[in-house]
């Protein structure tokens, strides 16, 4: 079987059509399926799927067996699981005290607090940002006006969390 690599991040493949997915969804950022209820557009159809059932159906179809949680992602509950009841974070930055449960933010941890790289830009008034959820939370505040977040204290609604404090 032939490896391939992603010419921009040196990830390896063993199909040529993955490589292409990666290429397209990772690098360009392509997002070609669009959400009928919303404005929100995804990657893959799974994703699609997804986001409809938990955001628009509100279910939440994988339920913790130590505590009353539910999630709408199955990788939510493992995480929720791992990190709660196990007290189980395997990924141990050895830049600073930091410890993660899941392997995909500890690398973007260390991508973007110790590397600071800022690969999300915003395409209405290009400023940049680290993780990717922080550009979203960015477009819903600052371009669409949304307020989703809640102050428990006064009922004030935020554009951001980090508003609350």
């Amino acid at each position: 079987m032939q490896i391939l690599r992603c010419d921009k991040c040196e990830k390896k493949f063993g199909h040529k059509s993955h490589l292409f997915s990666h290429q397209k969804t990772v690098h360009e950022d392509r997002k070609d399926y669009a959400c009928d209820n919303c404005t929100k557009r995804f990657k893959n159809k799974q994703n699609l799927l997804i986001h409809v059932k938990t955001i628009h159906e509100g279910r939440k179809d994988y339920a913790c067996n130590k505590c009353e949680k539910k999630f709408g992602y199955k990788r939510l509950l493992f995480y929720h699981q791992k990190t709660a009841h196990e007290d189980r974070k395997d990924y141990a930055c050895d830049k600073c005290e930091k410890k993660f449960g899941m392997k995909y933010v500890f690398v973007r941890h260390q991508r973007t607090v110790h590397e600071g790289r800022k690969d999300y830009a915003c395409d209405k008034c290009e400023k940049k940002f680290g993780p990717k959820t922080h550009l979203l939370v960015h477009q819903r505040a600052v371009h669409e006006g949304r307020k989703d977040f809640a102050c428990d204290k006064c009922n004030r609604k935020f554009g951001q969390r980090s508003s609350l404090l």
